[in-house]
């Protein structure tokens, strides 16, 4: 892990979940024509905020635990059984998946960026403004 803040955690932890939503949706969408396939769902979002809710209003908020915690969280993959399923039982839409694909992208790009951003301006401030 680059940094050791509970932001550096945080982005961290979201590169992680973005990553594995983009390997199971690339896997939904390669099993579109599998017949019984059902689709595959990442979600982390919900825990991560929770985790950081339970540790704001935490009366002894503790920085390091509360990395500690982000870093330990679980980024949980389940099997889509509530999906409109065809008639050879699977059940991916691949207008939805291309959609959260390109979101998915884009939302790694961003924190990528947002990390980029971070060392950039403590390279700045390491060097004293030098180049």
């Amino acid at each position: 892990m680059i940094g050791n803040s509970l932001t550096s955690a945080i982005v961290n932890k979201a590169l992680d979940g973005v990553w594995q939503r983009q390997k199971a949706i690339s896997g939904n969408i390669a099993n579109y024509e599998t017949p019984g396939y059902k689709a595959k769902k990442v979600s982390f979002e919900a825990a991560m905020k929770s985790e950081m809710e339970k540790n704001i209003s935490h009366s002894a908020y503790d920085p390091l635990r509360a990395r500690r915690e982000i870093e330990q969280m679980k980024i949980r993959t389940t099997v889509d059984v509530k999906g409109a399923e065809r008639a050879d039982g699977n059940n991916v839409n691949l207008d939805v998946e291309n959609i959260d694909l390109a979101k998915a992208q884009i939302q790694y790009q961003y924190l990528v960026r947002s990390m980029t951003d971070t060392l950039s301006r403590l390279r700045y401030a390491i060097s004293e403004g030098r180049k």
